[in-house]
């Protein structure tokens, strides 16, 4: 065999042994990715994740809570609470993050059950104290989504077709997510996410920048390599949830609108859900143009959609920049749809008969 050979038969046996470690190192990298996002019951680290919630929020007395459990159409059991207004009343369905769960939201559902709305707020799936199953933080939640609003619906305290979902981040790209239901009147997103992948790779990137602090190599050459893996991992993730959970772990709730345009058509229903848009401007962790991606694709498609966005730097910000705007434009926005069931109008005209 001449020297030539030799080399080239080298060379072909140390690239295919160098593919071989980078496919075994991605595959670890991927199965570790998906075992630490589908995880129940995880409580997401802080220090990345912090925003303003009402303070000193006052709650309805006992006799008008009530605890609930029901259950989704794949079998999850899920936990919740329902405070009912004295009279009947618009029902708000309240919607938490990746990572949290509605005892984060306690104080929000106290500040507009003082507006005069029922609140329904729960925990998703493998968060609170609902069932500890895989989590996906988007796709599957949508079940939940879907059973709570069946819940919400089924209360006698709640005036028909005056469902109304406020999500944030996960809680409001699930709100999308969801196919149009008719006793929905109006939906609230609150910082949501139009391609999880995006958001993935941001986590998979900060995730392998924490981890790398202390190594010796250059800051900036390890920056263009961790894109490069974090791109590869959440690639490669995406097959092996697949492969373990039968879905897919991306969601794209900015594609959405596609589908519930196609649904109008198909029920013959001329009213599509308008929705109210909330994102700060500086929000690093799902960023702002993913707001007006969705606000496009909804423009695109016919939905009623508005936007509220505010110069505050945090992920669900918009409410600690501006307490009394954020209330206001919430107000002006269901005031639009709710029309005499607007709770303030609803009870003077229940007083009046």
């Amino acid at each position: 065999m001449s020297g030539r050979h030799r080399l080239a038969i080298s060379l072909a046996s140390s690239v295919g042994l160098l593919g071989v470690t980078i496919t075994s190192g991605l595959a670890v990298l991927a199965n570790r990715f998906v075992e630490e996002l589908s995880r129940p019951h995880t409580l997401i680290d802080e220090s990345i994740f912090t925003w303003e919630v009402p303070r000193n929020t006052i709650e309805p007395p006992s006799t008008l809570q009530r605890s609930l459990l029901f259950e989704t159409r794949d079998g999850t059991l899920l936990s919740g609470d329902f405070w009912a207004q004295p009279h009947p009343a618009p029902t708000v369905v309240l919607c938490h993050g990746y990572r949290t769960s509605r005892s984060h939201l306690r104080t929000v559902a106290g500040l507009e059950y003082a507006h005069g709305y029922n609140i329904l707020f729960f925990d998703f799936r493998g968060h609170g104290e609902s069932d500890s199953v895989t989590t996906s933080g988007g796709n599957a939640e949508v079940r939940d989504l879907e059973a709570a609003l069946e819940v919400a619906a089924l209360q006698p305290e709640t005036l028909p077709q005056r469902v109304i979902i406020h999500g944030f981040s996960m809680g409001a790209s699930v709100a999308l997510l969801t196919p149009p239901r008719p006793e929905v009147v109006a939906i609230v997103a609150d910082s949501p996410y139009a391609h999880s992948d995006d958001i993935l790779r941001r986590l998979v990137h900060y995730q392998l920048t924490q981890e790398s602090k202390n190594w010796r190599t250059s800051p900036r050459t390890l920056q263009r390599l961790w894109l490069v893996v974090a791109w590869l991992t959440v690639f490669a993730s995406s097959f092996v949830f697949r492969f373990r959970f039968g879905y897919d772990v991306v969601a794209h709730p900015a594609t959405s609108f596609r589908r519930w345009r196609a649904r109008t058509k198909v029920a013959h229903a001329q009213r599509m859900i308008p929705i109210l848009l909330i994102h700060s401007a500086g929000d690093t962790l799902i960023p702002i143009n993913h707001a007006r991606q969705i606000a496009d694709e909804a423009k695109l498609y016919g939905v009623p959609v508005e936007t509220y966005f505010t110069e505050d730097q945090c992920h669900c910000g918009a409410y600690g920049y501006n307490p009394e705007e954020y209330v206001n434009v919430l107000q002006r926005f269901l005031a639009r749809y709710l029309h005499d069931d607007f709770p303030n109008l609803r009870q003077k005209i229940d007083e009046n008969m």
